[in-house]
């Protein structure tokens, strides 16, 4: 897994929201980004399905019980 461009996709779509956010780009743009925004979360949703059944689930008893 390539954790850093996970991280890196991360931030790049927080770089995109802002700016879409700001309300200063043409709708051509807008869309342009929002594109490029949804390929870069299908990126992350991939590397965190690579993960998947490498997590085991921990359960925890209290002490005393």
């Amino acid at each position: 897994m390539d954790d850093k461009k996970y991280f890196d996709n991360i931030q790049a779509i927080e770089g995109i929201i802002s700016q879409l956010d700001a309300g200063k780009l043409t709708p051509e743009e807008a869309k342009k980004l929002f594109e490029k925004a949804k390929g870069l979360i299908k990126e992350c949703e991939e590397t965190l399905n690579g993960y998947s059944g490498t997590i085991e689930e921990m359960s925890f008893v209290p002490a005393g019980s």
